[in-house]
């Protein structure tokens, strides 16, 4: 009789150890995030930005006083208002430092030469001139 030696592929028998361990890890969905979600506030950047807005933000109230002398306080508030929903659309989309920056340079522009209590009180009273 021939000795046929087992496939060098195949392990011996009693090879595996009779105590095999599944583990089964479930990773749950993420919590919702807060709807009140101030992160983008970032007081430090936002500061900075106010810091660097005061020379442009002289040179935006400038203009717009020119404009307010040359027309009216309307078109002084068309074009403040216009640039100002620019800059704010440009910071939702994107909130890096230079665009918050130019809202700033914005609002400090609008706010230093517009007459902004006169036309809330305006606004809210249905009065004009």
């Amino acid at each position: 009789m021939t000795d046929i030696p087992p496939p060098p592929d195949q392990p011996p028998y009693g090879w595996a150890d009779p105590e095999t361990h599944v583990h089964v890890h479930f990773t749950p969905e993420q919590p919702q995030k807060s709807r009140w979600d101030f992160s983008w506030i970032q007081p430090a950047k936002t500061l900075g930005a106010i810091a660097c807005a005061w020379v442009p933000a002289n040179i935006w109230a400038a203009t717009l006083n020119d404009v307010h002398r040359e027309q009216a306080a309307s078109g002084a508030w068309v074009m403040g208002g216009f640039a100002l929903t620019v800059t704010v659309i440009r910071f939702v989309q994107y909130r890096g430092f230079f665009n918050r920056f130019c809202v700033w340079a914005a609002v400090l522009g609008m706010v230093l030469v517009l007459p902004v209590f006169t036309a809330v009180v305006d606004v809210m009273t249905g009065g004009g001139r």
